[in-house]
């Protein structure tokens, strides 16, 4: 940008100087280029006729002064008269205010170089009236010609043509001037070809035209600039600047104006153009102003506006013949106004202020315009007008100067907003770190409060758990002490009862977590949703009755059969419960209401669930916390309730998930009421229906355990030692793993590992029945420990339980993909473990009979048994080595990659044979296919593999049940 203003400032720098080194040349111009009239008389006759240059009508005229007279009246006693120039010399009137009214003749004869050729004129816009006659033939005239008042002037450029016969051409022009301070030709008068002269007025035109149009363009421009930032006026000076020096420039030069608007008065159309320049003026004045304040002196600004707003009403309130001679008078107050402009101009640059050198070489370039002009008005010299060129020039510096100023003031504006962002960001961080840390203290005091009650939670129930265990442990270290066999009862009952309910509270816990990761899904079931609501009231119906409290269930007529999320459902109804009651006091009621909406189109329908309590209501400024996390409506260490916070934000974010809406109605002192709206859909006529379990195992820790609830699972009778089935135990807690092992070993012989890598080992080597094991283990976890089971030909019938505190339906899809045969979730009861652990086995046994009976069954096949993997290599084997007598054990367990005893065991596992059964079996099933061939005994037996046929008939009739001869008669008798 420094150096475009650089070239700009060398640029007008030449300009000045390229019009100030030309104005002598023009001057010089005007007497010595070209012919001048002598005595009336112009010789051309060296002037080609195609000649692209026009010539100009200057010199001495014939004159006539206050009289139109013809051509012989002119020449007849001659008077001369210079061309251009003012009539000063008829009129007495002072340069300096002219008052040339009057009219006269003006005559030019013409010399040409040759005969018949068509000849233009072209007349400058002169403000008077005139005829013009060629020849004694008028061919134009302006205005009404009169020798008195009653002419009416025209402002017109004309261009006329005409044919000359001859070698000279007479010129007669009749001129008045009564209503303008200026009379007669005070402008040259172009004569010579016509398509010369008519390029000359287009390209004039052209010129003028866009000028005018650019002034226009710019001005308007900057008054749109400004009625967009008003607080900046150098725009709106500078525009209106601009339309008054486009305006000027519609009466100058060709005078376009008059040509655009041929019917305009006169009169107001010169009074237009008056006022441009006082308003010129002004607008300068101001402009400058706002661009440098400092340097403009007011008093010289409020002179300059006084003197210039005194001319424009001059203008307004006066004939032409008036304030144009006064226009003249006031000229060099105009020279000394761009003389105090040109000043602040070089005090700008000076001061180095913005676009200073841009207004200094502007500004002496227009002052010399200025002077130039006014000097050529007063007919003091012989120049052009160049005010015009140079305010053009003017207007484009100031856009430029106008331009830089915007830019600085848009970088100024782009680094401050840049500061400014940089320093909302700092405030904005270190609000944000505030509101952060405000945050953080909340949280941290929310945490601390949630921390104490649910360590209460928890220390309350488990010192109902540690308490009378120590009691009961204390009891039986007592000998000679005796246990009560109730106050054991009571003892146990109190340890199940806490313990349920820390497992309730962690469970809460776990959804609350689910929900807040995303892992919480829609699960939804089909079954009868009164009865399974009912059931969940009923178990809560002792803990009403222990309170004195009266609960109730009130359902409407509702579909039998739902489509719904029983686990959710069943947990936002129990805490709704759970509060109610707690919140009830003895003697009050409880109702539970179920009731429905119409059907929706989408088949879903609306079930509505209230609990409504007499309890002691919730103060309105708490209402909008309470489902909040860790709420409490009262947290002091003296509240009355016990509680932590999270069952009715449990409540509220299963009812989002389920799409529901939540309501909250109370009352201080009369009780509550919350609703529960859930869309439900109704069920496919081919979906299954679910068994449902009862909802009683909810409330059981109210509920007296019985001691026989801990009877272990039923064990094998009359079973050896080591017969008993062998079960592995992998788990990492030392106190679990001695705990099911201490509760299994009583059925069962049971090996313990403390990680999956161990108890691999020990599956490999011992070759156990089933396997109970952990999911989360260092070195190997429950997942990878079952898929190495399922994936080794040598334990892939072991069945596996997988036992986690993994309770989400995902944990449990990925341990029965791995191949688990069930999935048992912590906390358990050992009666169920020993349940599950006895059902596997006790399949494992059936299986295992099924296959033994299909092996040994008396009639003969050659498939022995039903498909499977394992079972199925040792019958590929078995027949490529059919005929192989001395087929060993040994030789089997090589084929398989197993050693003879793993074959043994597993082979014992899968059938309850062994190798050599196994073998010997197979080769009697085939036998039979040969003999049915037509094969005889011995011929048999050596394809089968036996070494004697006498061997082959004992063995074949003791399973079989008939010999080997009998057996080929009653194939040949049923044929």
């Amino acid at each position: 940008m420094r150096g475009f203003i650089r070239f700009q400032r060398s640029f007008l720098l030449y300009l000045c100087a390229f019009f100030l080194g030309e104005w002598p040349t023009v001057c010089l111009a005007q007497t010595t280029d070209q012919p001048v009239a002598q005595n009336g008389v112009l010789d051309l006759s060296a002037y080609a006729y195609h000649s692209s240059e026009a010539v100009a009508l200057t010199g001495q005229w014939f004159f006539r002064w206050n009289q139109f007279t013809d051509s012989a009246g002119v020449v007849c006693s001659p008077e001369y008269f210079t061309v251009p120039g003012p009539w000063r010399t008829y009129t007495g009137s002072h340069p300096l205010f002219p008052q040339d009214q009057g009219h006269c003749t003006y005559a030019l004869r013409i010399r040409l170089s040759e005969p018949g050729k068509i000849w233009s004129l072209r007349i400058p816009p002169i403000p008077t009236a005139y005829k013009l006659y060629i020849n004694n033939h008028l061919v134009a005239e302006t205005g009404q010609l009169a020798p008195h008042e009653g002419m009416q002037p025209s402002t017109e450029s004309k261009l006329v043509s005409f044919l000359v016969p001859g070698k000279e051409a007479f010129l007669l022009i009749h001129v008045a001037n009564y209503h303008f301070a200026y009379g007669g030709l005070r402008k040259n008068l172009q004569f010579g070809n016509p398509s010369v002269l008519t390029q000359n007025r287009e390209k004039s035109l052209l010129f003028s035209s866009s000028v005018i149009g650019a002034l226009f363009i710019i001005g308007l421009y900057h008054l749109l600039l400004y009625a967009f930032r008003r607080r900046d006026r150098a725009p709106f000076l500078f525009g209106i600047l601009c339309l008054t020096i486009g305006l000027r420039e519609l009466f100058s030069s060709e005078a376009i104006f008059f040509l655009l608007f041929p019917g305009v008065d006169w009169a107001l159309a010169f009074k237009a153009v008056y006022s441009t320049f006082p308003i010129g003026i002004i607008s300068l004045t101001l402009y400058l102003q706002s661009l440098y304040p400092t340097l403009v002196s007011p008093i010289i600004k409020k002179i300059i506006i006084a003197i210039n707003l005194a001319f424009l009403a001059l203008v307004l309130s006066t004939p032409a013949t008036t304030y144009a001679a006064w226009a003249t008078l006031i000229s060099p107050v105009a020279i000394l106004e761009c003389g105090y402009f040109l000043w602040v101009a070089v005090r700008a640059a000076q001061l180095k202020k913005e676009g200073g050198s841009i207004l200094l070489c502007d500004m002496a370039l227009l002052t010399f315009c200025v002077l130039n002009d006014v000097l050529h008005q007063s007919s003091l010299i012989q120049s052009f007008f160049l005010l015009s060129g140079s305010l053009f020039i003017f207007t484009l510096c100031q856009c430029l100067l106008l331009a830089i100023r915007f830019s600085t003031s848009f970088r100024k504006t782009e680094a401050l907003t840049i500061k400014l962002q940089t320093a909302n960001e700092t405030i904005e961080q270190t609000i944000f770190q505030r509101q952060e840390a405000e945050q953080r203290k909340e949280i941290e005091e929310m945490k601390t409060r949630f921390f104490s009650n649910i360590t209460h939670e928890f220390r309350t129930p488990l010192t109902l758990i540690i308490s009378p265990i120590e009691q009961l442990l204390q009891t039986v270290r007592n000998d000679s002490a005796a246990v009560d066999k109730n106050a054991l009862q009571h003892t146990l009952t109190t340890v199940h009862r806490n313990a349920r309910q820390l497992l309730q509270l962690i469970n809460q816990l776990l959804d609350l977590s689910k929900l807040e990761s995303g892992h919480l899904k829609v699960q939804e079931s089909q079954g009868n949703i009164v009865l399974f609501l009912d059931d969940l009231v009923n178990s809560f119906q002792l803990t009403a009755e222990t309170k004195g409290i009266h609960l109730h269930y009130e359902p409407e007529l509702i579909p039998e059969l739902l489509l719904f999320d029983d686990d959710k459902w069943g947990k936002i109804c129990s805490n709704l419960l759970s509060n109610a009651l707690k919140y009830t006091p003895s003697g009050g009621t409880v109702w539970v209401r179920l009731t429905t909406d119409p059907v929706a189109s989408n088949g879903h329908l609306a079930l509505r669930l209230s609990v409504s309590d007499t309890g002691y209501g919730i103060a309105p400024d708490q209402l909008p916390y309470i489902f909040d996390r860790f709420y409490q409506a009262d947290d002091s260490r003296t509240r009355s309730f016990e509680g932590t916070g999270i069952g009715l934000a449990l409540v509220k974010e299963l009812t989002d998930l389920l799409n529901g809406k939540l309501t909250v109605e109370s009352q201080p002192g009369q009780g509550t009421t919350i609703t529960v709206v859930f869309p439900v859909r109704l069920p496919y006529t081919d979906y299954p229906l679910p068994y449902f379990p009862s909802f009683a195992d909810l409330r059981q820790a109210e509920l007296p355990v019985s001691a026989n609830s801990f009877l272990s699972a039923p064990t094998p009778q009359n079973a050896h030692p080591e017969q008993l089935p062998l079960v592995l135990v992998v788990e990492d807690n030392d106190d679990l793993r001695q705990l099911m092992a201490d509760n299994l070993s009583g059925s069962y012989r049971v090996k313990t590992a403390t990680n999956g890598q161990e108890g691999w080992t020990t599956c490999q080597t011992e070759l156990p029945d089933l396997v109970v094991s952990d999911i989360m283990m260092p070195l190997l976890d429950g997942y990878q420990l079952c898929r190495l089971i399922r994936q080794t030909a040598q334990t892939n019938h072991i069945a596996v339980i997988l036992l986690t505190a993994k309770a989400a339906a995902e944990s449990r899809i990925e341990g029965l993909t791995a191949g688990a045969n069930d999935y048992v979730t912590k906390p358990f009861d050992l009666p169920e473990l020993q349940l599950r652990v006895n059902n596997l086995l006790h399949y494992q046994a059936t299986q295992r009979n099924f296959y033994h009976l299909q092996l040994t069954r008396p009639t003969p096949s050659a498939r022995p048994i039903p498909d499977h993997s394992f079972l199925n290599q040792l019958y590929q084997l078995l027949e490529k080595h059919l005929d192989n007598a001395t087929l060993t054990v040994e030789d089997l367990a090589v084929e398989v990659g197993m050693s003879s005893r793993t074959l043994n065991r597993k082979l014992s596992t899968l059938s309850g044979m062994t190798v050599s059964e196994f073998i010997r079996t197979y080769r009697l099933h085939k036998a039979t296919e040969l003999l049915k061939a037509g094969h005889t005994v011995s011929e048999t037996a050596y394809l089968v593999g036996f070494e004697s046929p006498s061997y082959f008939g004992q063995c074949f009739k003791d399973l079989f049940a008939l010999s080997p001869s009998d057996y080929i008669r009653s194939v040949l008798s049923q044929k």
